[in-house]
């Protein structure tokens, strides 16, 4: 069966041309700029729409499926992880649950945080235990959905309001585990992960370029950098609403790491994978010169 990727409009994940019906229902959904994110986004319309059944999203499966290769050139343990304009999911936060000690998470929309404190709390309306089988046959584990689930969330240390395009990029603490006044945020993480965001969170060139540099400015030297996206995208659709994007190339990937003294060769730590122009990425934070 032929599987549509809801982002980007220009193409299905088996390389055909949309179809009229959904080149019209595209034309009929409302069009958002990237800005619009904050007010417009839908968390609960997006989660139906990419991640209620891991197995049925060609995107996702993608994502699952190189995801553990990713994380495996991580160190054993990392001490901190930032999941970056994480919108209103946890895959990221799951998948890492065996190697990562402390994991904060954030987004730039309210009903996105919102969303991601209600998993914490274990008060979510959405199912994840789809996500988290495909998540177990993958790495072989014989954990179930809700026990990966309790493990992960007891890493949690807080949800952050972040933007990419201010300073700082971490605007506030708006939930931790201990008393917000009193919660300490890194000022770098040794892992930053970032999947379906930076891209999605402008529409030009130098807004890329500025969003990969907030990224990069959250690491500390020899962290690294997870990214992951879709190249050549102009929008994504869901929920009766396109947002628009920035058309991403590969060699603007790379050269906005160079930029950000972040690793683009496999002897420096990069790694980069591709399948139907889904990518995902990991480059590690060069020692700045002395």
């Amino acid at each position: 069966m032929s599987v549509t990727l809801r982002i980007g409009a220009k193409r299905t994940m088996t390389g055909t041309t949309t179809t009229d019906a959904e080149e019209e229902k595209q034309r009929k959904d409302e069009e958002c700029g990237a800005i619009e994110h904050k007010d417009k986004f839908n968390p609960a319309a997006y989660l139906d729409s990419f991640y209620k059944t891991a197995s049925e999203d060609t995107a996702m499966q993608i994502v699952l499926f190189f995801l553990p290769g990713i994380l495996y050139r991580l160190p054993q343990k990392v001490r901190s992880v930032l999941d970056l304009g994480a919108g209103p999911t946890v895959y990221l936060p799951i998948a890492l649950r065996d190697r990562a000690e402390n994991i904060y998470t954030s987004d730039y929309a309210p009903a996105n945080r919102e969303a991601l404190i209600s998993w914490i709390e274990n008060r979510s309306e959405f199912d994840w235990n789809n996500v988290c089988s495909w998540i177990a046959n993958i790495e072989a584990s014989m954990k179930t959905g809700p026990q990966m689930q309790e493990d992960t969330r007891k890493l949690m240390r807080a949800v952050l309001d972040v933007n990419v395009h201010e300073t700082p990029v971490v605007q506030k603490v708006v939930w931790s585990e201990k008393d917000e006044t009193q919660t300490q945020i890194p000022e770098k993480f040794q892992v930053v992960s970032t999947v379906f965001c930076l891209e999605y969170s402008c529409e030009t060139l130098d807004a890329y370029f500025r969003a990969v540099r907030s990224a990069c400015s959250l690491i500390e030297d020899g962290g690294f950098l997870i990214q992951g996206g879709v190249l050549d995208a102009t929008t994504y659709n869901f929920g009766g609403k396109t947002f628009r994007c920035h058309r991403l190339k590969q060699a603007h990937i790379v050269e906005s790491l160079k930029a950000n003294n972040m690793s683009t060769t496999a002897e420096q730590g990069y790694k980069f994978i591709t399948h139907d122009d889904i990518f995902l990425l990991i480059s590690k934070k060069l020692a700045s010169a002395t």
